[in-house]
């Protein structure tokens, strides 16, 4: 095991807190080795520890004290040693066993090939990716693929991250405005889990045929469908009151539905294309004034 070569981040902050406990409890149960590995737990002022892992926090920020979600991880990733990083979010609650042996090869694999940035272990289904057969498991992201730049769990190449981080975003700008600063780095390659492949983290979710990451927490409440299996397998009690919880039907009427033409009558149905060119104009529209609002990120 390379526990001398990567280091877990773990992404949360304070007001998280709650999860820790569960989490560890989790993850350690699911890793085997997990206590030989250092991690690192990336939130504000609270520390915090679990029996038998290695657990650091950074403390760096005094309580009431705050950073952007940028800043506070770089300034992280520059107290860390070793090469790579495995980060992982707070929320991202193991159904089974990590294939720790296969992040081992990872890691022989991104010492053997410098271009490599990071290896995402989750499927990314915007943009075609490439199938260039060079590693078991992996597509490689386009130059010019979405969210190239993501948070969910994967094995990174920690000066590289650091230059990739600036100091003034959230996680969601990070996503989708700072993956624009990907595409001039043309020689830097990012890969992503093939659909169907081996999970090396198991957390996935089929909600209507559509997988999801990191459901045990959504929109800041507990979705039980996911999360009450795993604690129920873990011995975990919770109350999910105190943080509130949200059943498959919360989440059926938060996503939207495509409209039914069936619906429509026929007159709205010929001048249909008005509609069509008002949403396009519409949407040009914003997509400027995001992109004017947000310029600095872009670069």
């Amino acid at each position: 095991m390379h526990s001398d070569r990567y280091t877990i981040v773990v992404s949360s902050c304070d007001a998280y807190s709650d999860l820790w406990e569960p989490f560890f409890k989790v993850l350690k149960a699911e890793w085997k080795g997990l206590d030989k590995i250092p991690i690192v737990l990336n939130t504000e002022s609270k520390s915090f520890s679990y029996d038998g892992l290695d657990i650091r926090t950074m403390q760096m920020y005094p309580k009431g004290n705050s950073a952007s979600w940028t800043e506070r991880l770089r300034k992280t990733l520059e107290r860390i040693d070793t090469d790579y990083i495995l980060f992982l979010l707070d929320d991202f609650f193991m159904q089974g066993r990590v294939k720790s042996e296969l992040i081992d090869m990872h890691v022989k694999w991104l010492d053997r090939d410098r271009s490599v940035s990071m290896l995402c272990y989750k499927e990314t289904y915007v943009s075609k990716n490439i199938r260039d057969g060079k590693y078991e498991g992996f597509e490689r992201r386009p130059l010019f693929g979405k969210y190239k730049f993501n948070c969910q769990a994967a094995l990174w190449r920690r000066k590289r991250l650091i230059e990739y981080l600036k100091v003034d975003e959230n996680p969601w700008e990070w996503e989708t405005l700072g993956n624009w600063r990907s595409f001039r780095h043309p020689f830097h390659r990012f890969y992503s889990a093939i659909p169907e492949s081996e999970h090396v983290f198991p957390y996935i979710y089929d909600f209507n045929g559509k997988p999801f990451g990191g459901i045990g927490i959504y929109r800041g409440k507990w979705y039980l469908p996911y999360i009450e299996p795993v604690f129920e397998k873990h011995g975990i009690d919770m109350n999910y009151s105190i943080r509130g919880a949200l059943t498959e039907d919360d989440l059926i009427v938060s996503t939207p539905n495509k409209m039914n033409m069936d619906n429509i009558p026929k007159w709205k149905k010929k001048i249909w294309f008005v509609r069509i060119i008002y949403c396009f104009t519409k949407d040009v529209y914003h997509r400027l004034l995001f992109f004017l609002k947000h310029v600095n990120h872009f670069f």
